[in-house]
């Protein structure tokens, strides 16, 4: 269907989970895909899905490593029309237990690194009148207990996404979000619960979702690929939710 033909995308944390999703979708519609995560093996991985997936290496807190991925991008491309800030971290913790270290950890990737990113791609994006999709949760509007860093993290991007969308729509430029539920990544391998903790949050969660399961990183795959395509061209502003219900 090739709904990409000719784009250049850059999808972080595209090693894997939603971001290898999104990723190979992208590259299956005809865009070339610029991923970036800190471990190297696993964007291997997801590049060798696809030839037209290439990967940078490097944590995005630190915007050496983002001048990186846009020089890169400039380089090789010398365009950028889909920018996806994906890559994010879930600390799973109650607020007895937090410090200021983990707020600043979270916030870091899950926020700062989204604001730095997006300033750096922003003079490529507006050249070529393209799009931003950046990655929330339905725990932004539907907080659960032991997630206050995430959702409230997650809170900041929506409303980020509600501003730019406003501000650059005259440039040309569209800005959504998408807000998954529960999908099934690698994200709940690495909270700091023990894994019968982890298996009694991951039921409880199942337990509420009126579909009666997790998503799969596809399902997100597939409404990204809409935001970003010419057929979402009437749509900036919105955070769209796929939860299960």
């Amino acid at each position: 269907m090739e709904r990409l033909n000719g784009k250049v995308a850059v999808v972080t944390g595209g090693g894997s989970g939603i971001g290898r999703a999104i990723a190979e979708r992208f590259a299956k519609e005809g865009a070339h895909v610029v991923i970036a995560g800190r471990k190297e093996q696993p964007l291997q991985e997801t590049a060798a899905a696809d030839g037209k997936i290439s990967y940078v290496v490097g944590d995005i807190t630190k915007t050496e490593t983002i001048e990186e991925i846009v020089r890169t991008v400039q380089d090789k491309f010398g365009r950028l029309d889909i920018l996806v800030n994906n890559a994010g971290w879930c600390p799973v913790q109650p607020i007895t237990e937090i410090t200021i270290e983990d707020y600043d950890r979270a916030f870091g990737l899950d926020v700062r690194a989204v604001v730095d990113m997006t300033v750096h791609a922003l003079p490529l994006i507006l050249q070529s009148k393209g799009t931003i999709l950046n990655l929330s949760s339905t725990g932004a509007t539907h907080p659960a207990a032991n997630l206050s860093m995430y959702v409230g993290a997650k809170a900041a991007i929506e409303n980020f996404t509600r501003a730019w969308a406003i501000e650059l729509a005259p440039k040309g430029v569209r800005v959504n979000a998408l807000a998954p539920g529960a999908i099934r990544t690698n994200i709940w391998n690495v909270t700091d619960l023990s894994p019968e903790a982890a298996k009694a949050h991951e039921d409880g969660i199942a337990a509420g979702i009126p579909m009666g399961r997790f998503g799969r990183p596809e399902e997100v795959a597939n409404v990204a690929l809409f935001l970003v395509s010419d057929e979402a061209s009437y749509v900036s502003g919105s955070v769209y939710g796929i939860t299960g219900g």
